[in-house]
Order: structure tokens, then sequence, then C-alpha cells
């Protein structure tokens, strides 16, 4: 009795360690780029790696550029990188994309609430309506995806902000 429990004990505990072993998982790392948007004299952009927001001015467009990898042996799936409008800034209306995104969701309140084309209440003659909100008054956005983010791939967000 006691050679047949240690060796359904041992039996039991390799069926764990080898199943454990086997369980696939994602391994998402995200990095964050903020560019200055110049063009040269011909027109051309270019970007500049923005290393201390003191050199930038009002009118200037910084560009930020999310990179979503996964080095993980499994997809990772309900990926949904966010980027914030820092304060001083206005989000550049349409400037967000992605090659794999199924929608761009925006924030007005720093993430509480999310729509694809936030609203605002303003008074008017006959009442309280509801008005499309401006782009300048988003704090964050977001990037629902329509695919799984596979293992050993990487998926890029990008969006523009203007100092106020």
């Amino acid at each position: 009795m006691q050679r047949l429990t240690t060796a359904f004990f041992f039996a039991a505990l390799f069926a764990v360690f080898s199943t454990t072993g086997a369980i696939a998982r994602p391994v998402v790392n995200l990095k964050l780029q903020a560019d200055l948007v110049t063009h040269d004299d011909k027109g051309v952009e270019k970007l500049v790696p923005v290393v201390d927001s003191a050199g930038l001015k009002p009118g200037d467009v910084v560009r930020y550029i999310i990179v979503a990898g996964n080095s993980g042996s499994d997809a990772a799936t309900h990926l949904v990188p966010q980027g914030k409008i820092p304060a001083g800034t206005a989000y550049e209306a349409g400037s967000a994309s992605t090659s794999d995104a199924l929608r761009v969701e925006f924030s007005l309140d720093g993430g509480k609430s999310w729509s694809v084309k936030p609203a605002v209440k303003v008074q008017a003659a006959g009442g309280l309506v509801e008005k499309l909100a401006d782009p300048s008054s988003f704090t964050t956005l977001r990037w629902i995806g329509a695919q799984p983010l596979l293992p050993k791939t990487s998926e890029t967000y990008t969006y523009q902000v203007r100092i106020k």
C-alpha cells in the first residue's frame, strides 16, 4: 500500500509539473516614444525624439508611438492600449492610427467613460442640447483591437497632440 501511495503521489506530481510547463501565456511589453514632428526645407516630415519637454513651444506637434510586442507563446487577447493626452496639449483630430484596431475610443474624464464620438451637453436657447465634444477636450484615447496580438508579433499605435 505504501508503494502504491508513493507511486500515485509521484504520478500526480509529474502531471502537475508537466501541464504547468505546457501552459502558454502571452508576455506583452509596451514601449512609449514621443517625437517632435518637424519638416525640412522641402516639406518632408522629420521626427525628432523628445528628450525634454522644456524645449517644446506652443504650436509644436508631438507624435506618440506605442509599440505593443508579444514575446510570449500565446496570443494576447483583450489588449487595449491607452494613450494619455498630457496637460497643456490638445489631441489632433484624426491622428490616432494603427493597422489592427477595430475602433478608437476617446475619454473626456481621464478614462472613466469612453465613446467613439464623445458628446457634451451645452446650454442652447431651447435648453440643454448634446453636441460632439471638441477633440481638444479629450483626455485619453484607447484602441480596441480587431484581432488578438499573436505570439512573437508587435503592433504600433500612434496619435498626435499640439502644444497649447
